[in-house]
């Protein structure tokens, strides 16, 4: 039978080419007040989420490494859309107020906002040294800035976690990937749904087996982070 993971020997971090990358740290995902989370709650509890997600940017942080971070926004001209983007896209865009703006540069409304970070994360994500990208419109990073961010800091090496798994944080891995980085998903720091044919959490971890360099545990890659951050 053949059976296949991902590349061995397994991908290996680089101090001066390593950033962490996450994607939809918000409240909607992540905050029992988010029009997401009930789709999510069970596999953030199950795989403690919040508290993995939180000890990879405090090690990220610690260690020197960059994290860049793509959010998830919305604008009211956004409903102006008529062209098909897709069943989840076209439902989240103008159907709902998913992580909804009131403008690109107006902050009215938005703090405490579903698009707003939840309160845990903020002394790491503004801390004036993360990258917050321009938010990305579907579920990749093909419509924001994440890929210059991160050929801009020469970074090979990328390490990869946030709430849903096989959606938005699938979609920025396949992008990163062909431009031709190496990256390592953490499986216990995303969460997925369910509906009448699966589990969505599982579909991921099937595809990360087969795209990704590495899939690791939290654990795991805080130690790697901290190894080459002690160098």
């Amino acid at each position: 039978m053949f059976t296949f993971t991902h590349r061995n020997p397994e991908m290996q971090l680089d101090r001066n080419h390593t950033a962490l990358v996450l994607a939809d740290i918000q409240n909607e995902f992540l905050s029992d007040t988010g029009s997401y989370y009930p789709m999510i709650e069970h596999s953030l509890k199950e795989h403690n989420v919040h508290q993995h997600l939180e000890e990879l940017l405090r090690t990220a942080k610690e260690c020197g490494l960059p994290v860049i971070h793509s959010p998830h926004y919305y604008n009211p001209t956004d409903g102006q859309w008529v062209a098909p983007g897709g069943a989840i896209s076209d439902y989240l865009a103008t159907q709902i107020s998913f992580v909804g703006r009131k403008d690109p540069v107006d902050l009215e409304g938005f703090a405490g906002s579903g698009a707003d970070y939840p309160e845990r994360y903020k002394k790491y994500l503004q801390d004036g040294k993360t990258a917050n990208t321009s938010p990305h419109k579907g579920a990749s990073a093909r419509t924001n800035d994440v890929l210059k961010q991160l050929r801009m800091r020469r970074i090979e090496k990328v390490i990869m976690a946030g709430p849903v798994a096989n959606i938005c944080l699938e979609g920025h891995m396949r992008d990163i990937i062909e431009e031709g980085m190496e990256v390592a998903m953490v499986r216990d720091a995303v969460a997925g749904g369910r509906n009448e044919e699966g589990d969505a959490y599982l579909a991921a971890m099937i595809n990360y087996r087969f795209f990704a360099n590495a899939v690791w545990t939290t654990e795991e890659a805080v130690k790697r982070m901290k190894a080459i951050g002690s160098t």
